[in-house]
């Protein structure tokens, strides 16, 4: 589908004089691309604008092709429904300026990085009117100039508990309520936001009180504000209380890079206290019998005194089936990381930087690298070729025409998502993780083979 830009401030065009329309006719185009900032540290999220100039009627547009970009994680940022577009003189012409593509850009490795070769296809009206009918239109092809970034490696050495994060940030943890029942459930969110890029961080883990067990956690897709200058991720966590009494969370904490003071910082949530009190049932005091009231008489009917706790036992053994099966979906729902899908917005390319060497660890297990080759060899048997090449939708759409399940689709792109942050963050990976990610392969690649 073509956009239209929208001309906005149209009565102003019309006062124009007509020479300056005649000479404006056919039309000059060019296209500008604009960093935030052409010298990031590695981790440390920009925003690349590309701008099109043109003068005359308004084009038609289309994506010829889109940037290229080794070494660089890059999200789109939603595009608005109409391209509004702005009076500008360049060089002492008159043109119109509109923003046509927005792009979230992290370094994943230090270095010259450019980002090259995104091309535009401009369809221009031959009589200088627009109109519905593109079909005598003057087709133009105008390629955008190379973006250069310039990232600056993080110092050296990286804390041992860094997450990954580059940015400023702030913890929060808030409880739906303060007093809660014993037995009953508590939701407890758990988020960060602030100016930087979450999307490979990896999930926060809250400590809890001895006495409160956690059921489901369920965390939202990172939000970008429109601007694409601020993130957040939201937790929500449902737990239970086991006894009474007044519990204390340790308060959260996760160590990031701030790029505007050049620090490793450690950053905290607030301390929050739950009071738990003793169940509704515990509560109720036990009633007495009212007096005149006579207890019922016994059932004259023997055969049904027989019969009645059988189906009694029959519907208790139903009620302890169906718990089973419940306890065995949540253990199954932790395991996964089942996640809400995200927005519609554009799914992230996968980049292609070139990663560390692969090494054995200490444990035996297979390092992320190997792992990251085995699952795509096991991906291309079935059937798809150049698998790193594929963006993660991409990869979805794919696997689901080839019959594999969602439930491994998911497990796939989320395990692929962690290997990457793996790969690319300073530090060393912990031996637990390691061997999580080799069990969580070893499951996907049996999967995939079945499929």
């Amino acid at each position: 589908m073509f956009t239209r830009l929208i001309l906005w401030l149209l009565p102003l065009l019309l006062v124009l004089p007509a020479a300056s329309a005649a000479e404006t006719a056919g039309g000059k185009l060019f296209i500008e691309s604009t960093l935030d900032n052409a010298t990031p540290w590695v981790g440390q999220e920009v925003k690349l604008t590309y701008t099109l100039f043109f003068s005359g009627t308004a084009p038609q547009i289309e994506d010829k092709s889109q940037p290229e970009h080794s070494g660089i994680w890059v999200r789109e940022l939603a595009p608005e429904n109409y391209i509004n577009s702005a009076p500008v003189s360049k060089n002492g012409e008159l043109f119109r300026k509109a923003v046509i593509k927005q792009l979230r850009l992290v370094p994943l490795q230090s270095g010259k990085l450019p980002v090259t070769g995104y091309r535009l296809r401009c369809l221009v009206p031959q009589q200088g009117e627009a109109s519905l009918d593109s079909r005598n239109d003057t087709e133009t092809i105008v390629t955008a100039p190379t973006a250069i970034i310039q990232a600056r490696a993080l110092p050296k050495p990286a804390p041992a508990d860094f997450s990954g994060a580059v940015g400023h940030f702030t913890l929060s943890v808030s409880p739906e309520n303060s007093t809660v029942h014993a037995g009953e459930p508590l939701s407890l969110s758990v988020g960060i936001s602030g100016k930087g890029n979450l999307d490979t961080l990896p999930p926060l883990k809250v400590l809890l009180p001895e006495g409160i067990r956690q059921e489901v956690s369920v965390a939202s897709p990172d939000t970008a504000s429109a601007k694409g200058s601020t993130s957040s991720v939201n937790t929500k966590m449902l737990l239970i209380a086991s006894k009474e009494g007044t519990f204390r969370f340790v308060p959260l904490k996760l160590t990031v890079f701030d790029p505007e003071t050049g620090r490793y910082e450690t950053i905290a949530s607030n301390a929050i206290v739950i009071k738990v009190i003793a169940g509704r049932t515990a509560m109720m005091p036990p009633q007495s019998p009212l007096p005149g009231v006579m207890p019922p008489p016994a059932d004259p009917d023997p055969l049904g005194a027989v019969i009645r706790p059988i189906i009694m036992s029959m519907g208790l053994a139903v009620l302890v089936l169906i718990f089973g099966l419940h306890l065995r979906y949540i253990k199954r729902y932790k395991r996964t990381g089942v996640q809400q899908k995200t927005s519609e917005a554009a799914e992230p390319i996968r980049p292609t930087a070139a990663p560390a060497p692969a090494t054995q660890t200490s444990t035996g297990g297979k390092s992320p690298q190997s792992l990251r080759n085995e699952l795509y060899g096991a991906v291309k048997k079935t059937g798809i070729m150049n698998p790193a090449g594929l963006t993660t939708k991409e990869l979805g759409k794919l696997l689901k025409e080839k019959g594999v399940k969602a439930q491994t689709i998911s497990a796939l792109t989320e395990l692929l998502s962690g290997i990457d942050h793996a790969l690319y963050s300073p530090g060393q990976i912990s031996p637990e993780k390691l061997e999580t990610m080799n069990r969580d392969a070893s499951r996907i690649i049996a999967d995939l083979t079945r499929s």
